[in-house]
C-alpha cells in the first residue's frame, strides 16, 4: 500500500518512505508509491538497483512496464538484445517481452516504474 501524508493528502512523498526489499526481487529495493487502490488504471513505485545487481530475465503476461532511469548506468537487455539504458532514457516494454536490466555503473541505479493495468 502506498504511504500517504498523515493529512489524508492524496500526494505521496517518496523522499518521507524507507527503501524496502523488492517482493519478487532479491537484492533489488523498492518504495512502492501508487497502487490499484490508489489508481485503478497503473501502479507507480521507485526501484533501485545496486551496482552489480540484476533485475533478471522476466515478462509480464498482464502489464506493460513503462521505465524511466532516474540515474545510474544500466544495459536493458530487450527480446534478447543489449543497450545501454542510462539516465533521463524511458522506455515501453510490451506485454509477454522478456527483459532484464543489469546495473552498469558504480553508483546505484534509480528507475521509476509504471504498470498498466496495475500490477498486484
Amino acid at each position: 500500500m502506498a504511504h500517504k501524508n498523515q493529512s489524508s493528502s492524496p500526494i505521496v512523498d517518496a523522499t518521507t518512505m524507507e527503501w524496502g526489499e523488492h517482493p519478487r526481487v532479491d537484492g533489488i529495493l523498492m518504495k512502492q508509491l501508487l497502487t490499484a487502490s490508489d489508481n485503478p488504471l497503473a501502479s507507480v513505485a521507485l526501484v533501485q538497483v545496486p551496482p552489480g545487481s540484476v533485475v533478471g530475465l522476466h515478462s509480464h503476461t498482464d502489464q506493460v512496464e513503462t521505465v524511466y532511469v532516474l540515474k545510474g548506468q544500466s544495459v536493458l537487455t530487450l527480446a534478447g538484445t543489449e543497450m545501454p539504458f542510462n539516465a533521463g532514457q524511458i522506455v515501453a516494454l510490451p506485454v509477454g517481452v522478456e527483459h532484464e536490466l543489469r546495473n552498469a555503473g558504480p553508483e546505484p541505479v534509480e528507475l521509476i516504474t509504471f504498470f498498466t493495468p496495475p500490477i498486484s
